[in-house]
């Protein structure tokens, strides 16, 4: 469940990141990345729950368009569209990850139950 607790500091530093670019004087801006960041909040929190545990994946979405409003804002981009860009490519990185990628394989823990 580690790739989740990085998407959540990865979305707190979207929240953040207008304030750090000076970048808080466009209002839009600010929203689009409060509520894309609460957004990818959202759906990390909602994969530590058994019957949602798959919703990570929607994060690969929220990520592209990241990527491509970054891309399509201006040229050259500015920095605060630079890091969507950065953000977006590092979200697809981390959203492919299971949820159970620290722990053993599924045959090694049955074995294991078996044992004791």
């Amino acid at each position: 469940m580690w790739g989740r607790i990085v998407e959540i500091m990865t979305a707190v530093w979207l929240m953040l990141s207008p304030f750090i670019f000076r970048a808080q004087d466009n209002a839009t801006l600010v929203w689009v990345d409060v509520l894309t960041g609460l957004s990818i909040c959202t759906l990390a929190g909602l994969s530590w729950w058994k019957p949602t545990r798959y919703a990570h994946v929607l994060i690969l979405f929220i990520a592209i368009g990241l990527v491509v409003h970054g891309r399509l804002d201006g040229t050259p981009p500015a920095p605060v569209h630079q890091n969507h860009i950065v953000v977006g490519l590092f979200l697809l990185m981390i959203a492919i990850i299971p949820n159970d990628a620290s722990d053993p394989p599924k045959a090694w823990r049955a074995n294991s139950a078996d044992l004791t």
